[in-house]
């Protein structure tokens, strides 16, 4: 099975990107398919969740995902980074991609001024600046435009970020930070409960669901 095999080279690649220490991370076993992973990480990748026909059609919410990713996409030609400076790239042509799969083409625009904006980091290394500032810059954002088409999922980037910055707040014995970065998480999640898009709602659920988002044994906000 194409996921079975490959699942945790994707895992492990993101972790690359974003964790402190691939030492503890390679000895964990490959986690079930996130939904959120998918879209704020861009693993496991669309192609491979494409190419394999032994996943189950039961997951209403990724079916509905993967029905929404156009046939000319970008998450199914997208070819892993093999530099600091390559995975920053692939990481704002991946938000771009995943912004118009969970809104609609309408918002190519949008969605690629944002892109390129939001201060991505090729690695967070276990700190939680590097999620916090990317949470951070979508006030900004929101603020500037305020009727921006892409508001709904914002609010969800927010909350992936703020809780990834949760978690290494309290790795990192951050006091004072981590009961603000929980709150705003619950806020930005509140924004878009009244969401008519399924894939928003999907992507919330699933968020929602997961143990850890970014390092593993740090509680849920």
């Amino acid at each position: 099975m194409i996921i079975a095999k490959n699942y945790f080279y994707f895992v492990l690649f993101a972790l690359v990107l974003n964790c402190a220490s691939i030492e503890n991370v390679s000895a964990e076993q490959p986690r079930p398919i996130s939904l959120s992973a998918i879209v704020f990480f861009g693993y496991p990748s669309v192609r491979e969740l494409k190419q394999d026909n032994n996943l189950k059609t039961g997951h209403a919410c990724l079916r509905k995902y993967l029905e929404a990713v156009s046939p000319k996409s970008y998450l199914l030609s997208a070819d892993i980074p093999s530099s600091a400076e390559d995975a920053v790239n692939y990481k704002r042509r991946n938000l771009e991609e995943q912004i118009v799969t969970v809104m609609d083409e309408n918002t190519r625009a949008e969605a690629k001024a944002f892109s390129l904006a939001v201060p991505l980091y090729a690695e967070w290394e276990g700190m939680s600046e590097g999620p916090v500032d990317e949470a951070n810059f979508v006030d900004n954002w929101l603020s500037k435009r305020p009727g921006t088409p892409i508001a709904p999922f914002l609010h969800l980037f927010k909350a992936h970020r703020l809780r990834a910055g949760y978690e290494a707040a309290r790795a990192g014995h951050e006091k004072g930070l981590w009961p603000v970065l929980a709150k705003k998480y619950k806020e930005s999640l509140d924004k878009i409960r009244s969401s008519t898009n399924p894939l928003i709602f999907c992507i919330a659920k699933d968020l929602e669901a997961q143990a850890y988002v970014y390092l593993e044994g740090y509680g849920r906000p």
